[in-house]
């Protein structure tokens, strides 16, 4: 279509030259023709001269009429068809540029007004953060809050769903951007932003290999904690990095933070990268006894800054790493009853927090029969839209199966129509796996 374009174009670059070209001559041959005056009235005005004879007039003249209007239609003969087939080039190329140009300038606005939270090209990253007491709003402490990567948020929701978040804004922590809650962008500017975030979508396969690396990642974690000398040390080395933080002094931080790193790479090589792999595949096996672990794994998968884990929005303090996060008085943010009835550091998984508490069997009353929590997990909810026994989403539960967007249309390599499908975040066994888990909290 677009060679088809620049053709026509050029067509009609020829034409209009040719009509110009013509127009040129003409006048000029016409100057050449004018005389100036002089004589009787007769030689002068053109109605009173003798013209040609019939001669001359009904053949030279009269052929020379014929073909320059045989010409002329000719010309409109191929032109207008040429101009017929190249329309909907030209329309698929203005859509194409204004694509390319919104992308262009939704790029600059996203560095502008969301970079600083969600990373670069929206890979994710952190802000700084006030932990406030609810209902005084006393300061308690500074956190890091992670804001999840970007770069597979259209596979989870509908374009509706994120100009409403970007409107007004999600969980208390991400504000409002749009006009309609208060923010300083306009409808279109969130419509160019949204047009440039289309363009940084991985693909099926990136998404699943970084689903991967986070449940390696979790599967470390795991290894450690079930290591009392590694777990006393990491906690240690953690309230370390904390309190470096609150003291404000660089030699401090950069010490912490080398003893930190020094121990994750100690722990990297006691648990190399490979032999966790194993352990995942292996433990993913409904039939294993570990099966569990590995749905609590995908559950709490902290990969591309938790986008496609549970907890983040279902467990408090997981988006800032509160059980390892201080205030003022050295107390961690978040913490839960041990077996002997001691508050300790430690996140209460599934309890609740922007999404609603999964445990204590509320997950069995809302989803009676497993597969309908598979399915409504795959999907998402919908603004109103019921689900489960008796619940009423608002669209901010995302979905991790495969998308079909019907509003955004695709062309194959035959030039037929196509709608959009976005890939599945996670595969219906690693669903199944959190459903497990969820429901035997």
């Amino acid at each position: 279509m677009l060679l088809a374009q620049t053709a026509v174009r050029n067509v009609g670059i020829v034409i209009f030259a040719i009509i110009i070209i013509g127009l040129i001559v003409y006048l000029f041959f016409n100057l050449l023709d004018s005389k100036g005056e002089g004589g009787a009235e007769i030689e002068l005005a053109a109605n009173r001269k003798p013209y040609f004879d019939d001669d001359i007039l009904e053949t030279r003249k009269l052929d020379l009429s014929l073909m320059s209007g045989l010409f002329l239609l000719s010309v409109i003969g191929i032109a207008l068809p040429l101009y017929w087939l190249g329309e909907p080039g030209r329309h698929e190329g203005l859509v194409e540029n204004t694509i390319e140009l919104n992308t262009e300038r939704g790029a600059e606005s996203f560095e502008e007004s969301c970079s600083s939270c969600h990373g670069g090209g929206g890979a994710g990253g952190e802000i700084a953060f006030a932990i406030t007491e609810a209902g005084t709003g006393n300061f308690i402490a500074s956190v890091d809050w992670v804001a999840p990567s970007l770069t597979s948020l259209l596979t989870r929701f509908d374009e509706d769903e994120v100009t409403h978040t970007l409107n007004f804004g999600r969980n208390g922590v991400m504000p409002a951007w749009g006009a309609p809650g208060g923010g300083p962008l306009t409808t279109q500017q969130l419509e160019i932003i949204i047009t440039y975030l289309r363009s940084v979508q991985r693909d099926g396969a990136a998404v699943q290999a970084a689903v991967f690396d986070g449940l390696v990642e979790g599967a470390r974690a795991e290894m450690i904690s079930r290591d009392a000398d590694l777990s006393a040390e990491l906690a240690e080395l953690e309230f370390g990095v904390q309190v470096a933080r609150q003291s404000g002094l660089a030699d401090q931080i950069e010490e912490a933070a080398s003893e930190l790193g020094a121990f994750q790479a100690r722990t990297g090589e006691l648990f190399p990268n490979d032999e966790l792999a194993a352990w995942v595949e292996e433990i993913s096996d409904p039939g294993h006894e570990e099966y569990l672990t590995y749905g609590e794994l995908l559950f709490t998968n902290r990969a591309d800054a938790g986008a496609y884990g549970c907890a983040r929005c279902h467990t408090a303090g997981w988006s800032f790493d509160g059980a390892n996060d201080f205030d003022l008085a050295g107390n961690p943010l978040t913490t839960i009853v041990d077996e002997d009835g001691n508050e300790v550091a430690g996140y209460n998984q599934g309890g609740g927090w922007f999404g609603p508490n999964l445990t204590g069997g509320s997950t069995l009353s809302q989803f009676p029969r497993a597969d309908q929590q598979i399915g409504f997990i795959e999907v998402g909810s919908t603004d109103g839209g019921q689900y489960g026994a008796a619940g009423q989403g608002s669209g901010q539960m995302p979905g991790f199966g495969e998308r079909i967007d019907s509003a955004l249309v695709e062309i194959d390599e035959f030039g037929n129509e196509l709608e959009r499908v976005w890939p599945a975040s996670l595969t219906e066994d690693q669903i199944t796996a959190i459903v497990a888990y969820e429901r035997s909290q």
